[in-house]
């Protein structure tokens, strides 16, 4: 090969580098040639020490990259590095494989770690919020709970408490049951009726007969708390401790207060669903069957049926499902805080390694090319 034909496929396998630095490469190659002519050698003896033009210019290339990312220190600058060293062949393919294991699952650490910090803050946040705001809640103050049979909803939950309707417009009194300043306003179709029995266990009776309202009582007393008003039944609502509704269909919706006239159950069957609600106390919880389908949700536990699915999530020993997923967020927040960091440690290990080993495989090849120029 000659001097012209070398330093031709020199500039061409230089292709993907600067032209100026092209052009100065070259430069320096032809010098190189002059000065070993001049020095009495051949030029084929100058060629054949320099070696495949191919060759010198990877590691020429290795070399420019090298500089360009002590310049700027990036992981892309390194990553170019990187690849002309592979082009060198000095990279073992055997070590190359655990090594780009090891970049997997340091990847599928951070995201494990990130997906476990983003879990626990949600779950700590949605825990906060609960406990500041107090939502959901299950407490009734006497200012919206509806139970009748137009509407599309069992149950919600409104601004002032636990809304437990079959209406879906308070405005229009489609339910046959709500609250009007305190008083309870009873509106029951042909063949329903409402049982109602006061705080002292006293049993009231109202239904609609041929489109008649009619009060019925175990006692006198308790028969006057009930006022027949413009086709409705009003009475005081503080003097109710229960209210069931007795649909003509078979529905039954039953619903219970405390002292405070707090909602503290719920039972509704319709149409072959059930559904219970225990709103207060450590004991608290809602079951909803709809035939082979249930989902029950507790201080201690949640469970989904579905025919043969079965899904359930205990709360830890000794603690409520609330404090289990406080626990749990916790536990997800610090593992992925941990892990994080974690992560972090290792990626600057390796960073540290790459620089190391990049460093070092530089060292040979420019110690090479001065063998070869000193030859």
């Amino acid at each position: 090969m000659t001097r012209k034909d070398f330093l031709q496929q020199l500039e061409r396998a230089l292709s993907g580098l600067k032209p100026e630095m092209v052009r100065e490469i070259l430069s320096d190659y032809d010098e190189y040639f002059n000065d070993a002519l001049a020095d009495g050698r051949d030029e084929a003896e100058v060629v054949a020490a320099l070696g495949s033009p191919q060759k010198l210019a990877r590691e020429l290339k290795a070399q420019s990259h090298y500089r360009q990312w002590e310049q700027h220190r990036s992981f892309a600058n390194l990553s170019r590095v990187m690849v002309s060293i592979a082009g060198l062949g000095v990279l073992n393919f055997f070590l190359a494989l655990p090594f780009l294991a090891y970049l997997l699952f340091l990847t599928v650490g951070y995201i494990v770690s990130l997906s476990f910090l983003v879990a626990g803050l949600a779950v700590v946040v949605g825990w906060g919020s609960h406990s500041l705001f107090g939502w959901p809640q299950f407490t009734s103050d006497g200012s919206g709970w509806y139970i009748g049979r137009h509407g599309d909803y069992i149950g919600r939950y409104g601004d002032n408490g636990a809304e437990m309707a079959l209406s879906s417009d308070k405005n229009d009194h489609a339910g046959q049951v709500w609250i009007d300043n305190g008083r309870l306003m009873l509106n029951p179709d042909d063949g329903d009726r409402f049982e109602l029995k006061t705080r002292r266990g006293d049993s009231l009776l109202v239904f609609k007969q041929q489109g008649k309202l009619k009060v019925d009582a175990s006692q006198p007393t308790v028969r006057q708390l009930a006022q027949i008003e413009d086709g409705e039944v009003s009475i005081n609502g503080r003097a109710i401790r229960e209210l069931t509704l007795r649909e003509d269909s078979g529905d039954v919706f039953t619903a219970r207060v405390d002292d405070n006239s707090r909602l503290v159950q719920f039972d509704a069957s319709a149409g072959g669903t059930a559904l219970k609600l225990a709103a207060n106390g450590p004991k608290s919880s809602i079951l909803l069957n709809d035939g082979g389908s249930a989902l029950e949700i507790s201080e201690s536990k949640i469970a989904l049926k579905d025919g043969t699915d079965h899904i359930q999530i205990d709360a830890l020993p000794g603690l409520s499902v609330g404090m289990s997923a406080l626990v749990v967020g916790l536990g997800l927040l610090l593992s992925g805080a941990l892990g994080l960091v974690f992560c972090v440690w290792l990626t600057r290990l390796t960073w540290r390694v790459l620089v190391s080993y990049v460093k070092y495989q530089i060292e040979l090849v420019s110690g090479k090319d001065r063998e070869n120029a000193a030859a």
